[in-house]
């Protein structure tokens, strides 16, 4: 498992998916090609922020949120909801 402030950052949605943080603090997602929608609860939602956010923005995240972060990072990659960001330097 990777640490937590590693994570941050290094994922980004998938071709085709547009995230909308809503203002009670969830977020949706939506799949443009197939037309899907995932609705994130206020919880998921702060996962999900976290794993697209630029790594030295916001606050440093406890250690222990590292297995919740990598098991959500998990599941929206195996659902096809993100993807790995493109390290510097890497021609996609």
């Amino acid at each position: 498992m990777q640490r937590v402030q590693d994570m941050r950052g290094t994922f980004t949605a998938a071709p085709g998916v547009t995230i909308t943080p809503l203002p009670f603090g969830g977020a949706v997602l939506v799949n443009g090609r197939t037309l899907a929608l995932l609705e994130c609860a206020e919880p998921d939602a702060a996962l999900l922020a976290a794993l697209v956010a630029a790594p030295a923005n916001g606050p440093e995240l406890p250690d222990e949120i590292a297995a919740p972060l990598d098991a959500a990072a998990t599941r929206l990659v195996r659902d096809g909801w993100l993807v790995r960001a493109a390290e510097e330097g890497d021609m996609r």
